[in-house]
């Protein structure tokens, strides 16, 4: 069943309109990933504290970044600092996965039967989060080598600029553009990988595949949501404007826009991007699925 994208973004407010619940995952993914950085900086500041009493005091003396390093070698061991943060980036990263492979879930049950609750999320969540998560890897990996690719041409301008502080602004405003543009095309390319991998069901490659071959198909309808969706953010941001004179305002609506996203955007966009890939893969003429067995088709 295609719908065209009018009705498509009509019906899409209508279910995320009555599950306002589709915002929970997000929520649960900020709080998580704030808990985890707080314990993360307690973890690395807890043995040079208790080491160097005064580590604070004295750290602030110096002005070299190099003998900064030093000081903090002598005072802790860096090796358990970096792997204490690169254990927090790992953890962070694999609930951001479970937390969107359960919102992608909540939106699927939703658009299927109109309704959906927290069961679901944790359904999908533990379902889908390990493939979403190597996907992701594999993606960003693309990603690094597309950026590496691009650079490597204009390595000797990047270098003359540091080195000479009088760059060739040409190869630099040329690379520049060319990552941006770069970053517009891999993300509308990779859009849908997600919503593939947790909707399907599908393996990390199987899913970038999928994603990739259904944008192949529908090239006009992924760009146009993309579309809707950046304009959406766009203008959240654009509102902020008239308050950016002012400091306490300023901040006041960055963290009330902030709030916007996370409640209403996130999970309305969710909900776009799962009812595009499920109405033009076919996906809304499966049978409902009972309730208590939502698990086996998420």
């Amino acid at each position: 069943m295609n719908e065209d994208i009018g009705t498509l973004l009509r019906r899409g407010f209508e279910t995320w309109r009555g599950n306002l619940n589709l915002a929970v995952p997000f929520v649960l993914t900020i709080v998580a990933i704030m808990l985890l950085t707080v314990a993360m900086v307690l973890a690395v500041m807890y043995p040079l504290i208790t080491s160097s009493p005064d580590l604070f005091s004295t750290a602030g003396d110096l002005e070299d970044p190099q003998e900064l390093m030093e000081f903090l070698q002598g005072a802790g061991n860096l090796g358990l600092a970096a792997a204490i943060i690169l254990i927090a980036i790992l953890a962070m990263a694999l609930l951001s996965s479970f937390f969107t492979a359960g919102a992608i879930g909540m939106a699927k049950v939703a658009t299927l039967s109109g309704k959906t609750t927290l069961k679901d999320m944790w359904s999908s969540g533990r379902r889908h989060f390990i493939r979403l998560f190597l996907a992701e890897v594999v993606m960003m990996v693309v990603i690094l080598v597309g950026v590496l690719v691009l650079t490597l041409p204009f390595i000797a301008d990047l270098m003359g600029a540091f080195e000479t502080n009088e760059p060739e602004f040409g190869p630099l405003i040329l690379w520049i553009a060319l990552l941006i543009a770069f970053s517009l095309i891999i993300s509308i390319l990779l859009a849908m990988v997600p919503y593939a991998l947790v909707v399907d069901g599908l393996g990390p490659i199987g899913a970038i595949k999928a994603g990739i071959a259904f944008f192949r198909s529908n090239k006009m309808d992924v760009f146009l949501i993309w579309l809707v969706v950046m304009a959406v953010s766009v203008a959240i941001q654009f509102l902020a404007a008239p308050f950016s004179g002012s400091e306490a305002a300023s901040a006041a609506f960055s963290s009330l826009s902030g709030v916007v996203s996370i409640l209403i955007v996130a999970p309305l966009t969710t909900v776009w991007w799962t009812r595009l890939y499920m109405t033009r893969a076919g996906k809304m003429a499966e049978a409902e699925t009972p309730r208590d067995e939502g698990v086996k088709y998420l």
